[in-house]
């Protein structure tokens, strides 16, 4: 029985009571005449680490094998527990992590992702075997029929079998959803009666049967695992070719069944790029050898750069691209992979296709380019405005996933329209619905609308910045609202300032999509009185805005700044700045209490004689 399964590491059998023997590779109690029909199944299995005994040196060949310990066992025949599946099997474990969760399956909850991401099983069948207490019961007869067939890729093969003539005594009590895959496993050879011409389909299967049945299935299906980087895929022809990490390269073929895998997500060959990292599973010997599965993994970026494509030069082995950077309007010519995976509106291509003036965005592995993105000259996107950078840039939300997340800069010509009108960027906000056109990825073209509403809450905090926020509190829940930069302020209909509101008050909001365009309060009791502390600064926070002072009565007291807090130095009163004043100054704080906290507008600084 030819085996390529060397190294792979023990999933036990009976998990939380089997421990490995390290003294032999043989049981007390499975030998030649004890269990002639197991001896060298179970023999074969405990070599290459599959099944493993206990402490008292017995392999117990009569105890039944539950449900989870079965998929266990043949996730790891397929590969689960392979090095070169590392990253395919932390891949599974992300994507099904959620609705793993609330069927404990401790040790096996890896193995069981991978059995998802390999279509052995499916999400809408994890409750027939691990619901409640079913893992942990015996696996019946016709189960393992189901999971070896699919283990074997086998089951449209199995289901194409309309007509099914088998021997078995039994065959009426098969499950009608089973009989295909009794038969297919009988057919190949996996599974047989139970010597009295029976299948007998609801007596659980041994640990002694469970050996058998995998040495069979590995001994038809010859896996073997490799992992490579793709240089090229000839998706015409159904052709990879691959290098491997000493840097010989070869080429394979997939075909019609080979299944693609992507970061856990299905994906096709057309989505494949020069140096992504494949991790690859085969069947069959040498000379009936099939691609069964190709899991790809992104080339590992450590920073992006957007620019605009320049050329490419070819130069003493060493290729170099040059980009125009639109921060600042230089062309600068970087290192470039031979690998490098090049994509052109998500589609894979190759370097000498791009054109000058293509919009690309470039990923970088150190100082290299490891990747490029090319962006057609013309591409329309819809989406929400999810954030608002003051420097020019926006980030959105959208149903579209290559655009889902995306930060845009604008072109120096950009057209803004907002429900219906001519517009301003600072007239965008998050919240806004926006339909944006890109030229080679830069938005030249902006239509946004947005919706007017009121939100009444209690004010409980706020933030003065180049980005300002207030959050209020509605229905037991906090709501944090950008404010816009020309927020309308009013308390008992007077015009007046964020610092003027008490903490707890009531406020209305008044909300273009997301933004604050109004705060109104009629419970505040008005604008507080104006106050003034004096004394020496003992210390300051420039980065928090407070400054700390003694009062001529010996008592210390904290001023809170803000952005629009106005600094003189005396006598001049010419304009001052927070971070020149030292301990030691002496100031006069001009503002008023809001909470217990000292909010000042003016501050005259008398500097101390050095």
């Amino acid at each position: 029985m030819k085996k390529i399964l060397s190294a792979m590491l023990a999933a036990t059998v009976a998990a939380g009571s089997a421990v490995p023997v390290f003294a032999a590779d043989t049981f007390t109690d499975v030998n030649e005449k004890s269990y002639a029909w197991a001896y060298e199944y179970v023999e074969e299995m405990a070599k290459d680490g599959l099944i493993k005994g206990y402490e008292d040196g017995t392999f117990r060949p009569g105890n039944s094998v539950s449900r989870m310990e079965a998929f266990a066992l043949f996730a790891r025949l397929m590969g689960s527990n392979k090095d070169t599946n590392a990253e395919v099997l932390e891949a599974a474990k992300d994507k099904y992590a959620k609705v793993l969760d609330e069927y404990d399956l401790s040790y096996a909850e890896g193995d069981i992702a991978y059995m998802l991401s390999r279509g052995v099983i499916t999400e809408s069948e994890l409750n027939t075997y691990f619901g409640g207490t079913r893992k942990s019961e015996a696996m019946p007869r016709y189960e393992a029929a189901v999971l070896i067939t699919k283990a074997m890729n086998g089951e449209t093969e199995a289901k194409d079998e309309v007509l099914v003539d088998m021997d078995y005594t039994d065959v009426a009590a098969i499950p009608k959803n089973a009989k295909q895959y009794v038969y297919y496993v009988t057919k190949k050879g996996i599974m047989s009666g139970m010597g009295d011409g029976a299948f007998s389909p609801d007596t659980s299967v041994l640990r002694g049967q469970i050996a058998v049945m995998l040495s069979r299935t590995a001994d038809s299906m010859n896996y073997s695992f490799e992992k490579a980087s793709l240089v090229n895929a000839d998706t015409a022809s159904n052709k990879l070719e691959i290098k491997y990490s000493d840097g010989s390269k070869q080429t394979i073929g997939y075909n019609e069944n080979t299944k693609f895998l992507r970061n856990g997500e299905e994906a096709s060959a057309e989505s494949l790029a020069a140096g992504q990292t494949l991790a690859l599973t085969y069947t069959g010997d040498d000379s009936t050898s099939q691609l069964a599965f190709v899991d790809i993994f992104a080339v590992e970026i450590d920073n992006t750069k957007a620019a605009v494509f320049q050329g490419y030069a070819s130069q003493g082995g060493k290729l170099t691209v040059s980009l125009l950077e639109p921060e600042t309007g230089n062309v600068k010519a970087y290192e470039c992979s031979e690998n490098a995976a090049v994509t052109a509106d998500g589609v894979l291509s190759d370097i000498n296709k791009l054109k000058n003036g293509d919009y690309v965005t470039v990923g970088f592995s150190g100082s290299v380019i490891a990747s490029i993105d090319a962006m057609q000259k013309s591409t329309t996107v819809k989406g929400v405005i999810e954030a608002i950078n003051p420097a020019g840039t926006i980030t959105i939300s959208s149903d579209d996933k290559e655009f889902d997340g995306i930060t845009l800069s604008m072109t120096n010509d950009i057209r803004i329209l907002k429900n219906g009108d001519n517009a301003e960027f600072a007239s965008l906000y998050k919240g806004d619905t926006v339909t944006i056109t890109l030229d080679y990825g830069l938005a030249s073209k902006i239509i946004a609308s947005s919706a007017t509403k009121t939100v009444s809450g209690t004010l409980k905090s706020y933030t003065v910045s180049s980005t300002p926020s207030i959050v209020i509190k509605k229905d037991g829940e906090e709501f944090t609202y950008d404010l816009t930069a020309g927020v309308e302020i009013y308390i008992n209909g007077e015009s007046a300032k964020l610092a003027d509101f008490e903490i707890g008050s009531s406020v209305v909001l008044t909300l273009e999509s997301d933004a604050v365009k109004k705060v109104e309060s009629s419970k505040n009791g008005g604008t507080l009185s104006s106050s003034k502390l004096t004394g020496v600064v003992t210390g300051v926070n420039a980065a928090a805005k407070v400054i700390v002072i003694e009062c001529m009565d010996g008592s210390s007291a904290y001023i809170t700044c803000t952005a629009t807090t106005k600094y003189y130095v005396v006598p001049t009163l010419s304009e001052y700045a927070l971070k020149s004043i030292k301990v030691g100054d002496t100031i006069d704080a001009y503002g008023s209490y809001s909470n217990g906290i000292f909010v000042s507008t003016g501050i005259n600084v008398t500097p101390s004689a050095e």
